[in-house]
């Protein structure tokens, strides 16, 4: 990821995740917690696999400049991101933990 950028994160689920009471996805750096999204954030659609048949599901958003340079670009120190989910059931599920580095830019003024 690198600063003053939009990219949009793109999450894939094999049950379609609108039907999720609560999706969180939270990113930390450096063990504080600097961003989160929430269900409401995403856009949901179904996508096939062609490989495999399946037709996963796919919830995706896009990131500010404002929220992309809330993240450092200290090569020590990755960002975190974590879903979590709460089901209609009351079960809460989480994700393995990812690590994504930062880059920098030269001038990270909002466009």
């Amino acid at each position: 990821m690198t600063r003053a950028t939009t990219p949009t994160h793109r999450f894939y689920f094999d049950t379609d995740p609108s039907l999720y009471e609560k999706i969180l996805i939270t990113y930390a750096q450096n063990y504080r917690i600097v961003l989160e999204k929430t269900k409401d954030d995403f856009v949901i659609s179904e996508i096939d696999n062609p490989s495999t048949g399946q037709k996963p599901f796919e919830a995706r958003y896009t990131l500010t400049q404002e929220e992309t340079n809330m993240f450092s670009a200290n090569r020590e120190d990755d960002v975190q991101i974590q879903v979590r989910v709460k089901t209609t059931a009351g079960e809460v599920l989480a994700s393995t933990i990812k690590n994504v580095k930062v880059y920098e830019v030269l001038n990270d003024e909002v466009l």
